[in-house]
């Protein structure tokens, strides 16, 4: 038999995240909607168990891979053949090389979903920062769960996720389903203001915020200190402004860079510190189908380096 090009699903996440009950869920709403012959492989043992009998009533084949060196193309390949898939879908070991799947299978074909424990996030920021950064910027969903009891940490772990990804989905859940979350609510400074003033502190919760919401921040008047990381070339209005911001640890380092546009002749040089005063507006990017923030500049003025370059998203 063959190789089909058939649709993948990883479920990723550390041991008590949720992926079983995930999993779970997943396979019983696609079944109902669109049934399908489909290989689970699980690569590790969780709390929660599955019951083979009853997924083996809805074509669904439950095979185990322990060793990561096991899961490799030709296993894989063959456990397919075996099952006769339509589907795969895996519980894969949080412990386990990130991009491993991406070399089994071509990585159009795959979705990969991300879960994680909101009620021990810091817990692993602070003992697994470079593992769950290199889970987090694979992942095409990001599912925080056990929301309930540390709602007003979900702003910061937002913002560490988008830092790391800055095009997953990011979906909250309590125990009474999705949360209704808007991280503008939470902002370290007021979107509302007559003048939007951003220090230090608050600048990667701005950049993140006007990256993903741009509509949020059309026609507002922002005030904000930035290294130039790229000056304007010849008869161009534009330059990059913005700073290097530490995403995960100190090898870890992300551009957090905003398009400004200005009129008039000034010569800024690469790496030099500037003021900015602009009204925010939006243009269409047509190689990425997105819209990001541009800042159109009224007033430049030339600042002294901060003590601290490089800035923290948290």
């Amino acid at each position: 038999m063959q190789n089909k090009v058939i649709p993948v699903y990883i479920f990723t996440g550390f041991l008590d995240s949720g992926k079983t009950t995930a999993i779970k869920d997943f396979i019983t709403g696609m079944q109902e909607k669109h049934h399908k012959k489909t290989l689970l492989i699980l690569c590790e043992e969780g709390e929660e168990e599955f019951d083979e009998d009853e997924l083996a009533k809805q074509d669904v084949l439950i095979r185990s891979i322990e060793e990561e060196s096991l899961f490799n193309y030709d296993y894989t390949l063959e456990l397919e053949n075996e099952a006769d898939a339509e589907c795969v879908v895996v519980e894969y070991n949080g412990m386990w090389n990130s991009n491993r799947p991406r070399v089994i299978w071509d990585p159009a074909q795959i979705m990969e979903i991300m879960l994680v424990d909101a009620s021990t996030f810091d817990l692993y920021l602070s003992n697994l920062k470079a593992l769950i950064a290199d889970k987090i910027r694979t992942a095409d969903i990001i599912m925080f769960n056990r929301c309930d009891d540390v709602r007003d940490s979900l702003p910061l772990y937002r913002r560490n996720a988008r830092a790391l990804n800055s095009k997953s989905a990011i979906v909250f859940r309590n125990s009474s389903g999705l949360i209704d979350f808007d991280p503008g609510d939470f902002l370290p400074y007021n979107p509302d203001a007559d003048v939007i003033e951003i220090d230090d502190d608050s600048f990667a919760a701005f950049y993140i915020d006007a990256t993903e919401k741009p509509d949020r921040y059309i026609g507002k008047e922002v005030v904000f200190t930035g290294m130039v990381l790229k000056a304007k070339a010849a008869n161009d209005r534009s330059f990059l402004l913005g700073r290097i911001a530490m995403t995960c640890c100190s090898e870890d380092l992300s551009t957090f860079a905003f398009i400004c546009d200005c009129d008039g002749d000034i010569v800024l040089n690469t790496d030099e510190w500037l003021s900015i005063t602009c009204i925010m507006d939006k243009e269409h990017s047509e190689k990425y189908d997105v819209w990001h923030p541009v800042c159109k500049v009224t007033e430049i003025v030339r600042a002294d380096p901060p003590e601290e370059k490089i800035i923290n998203v948290t």
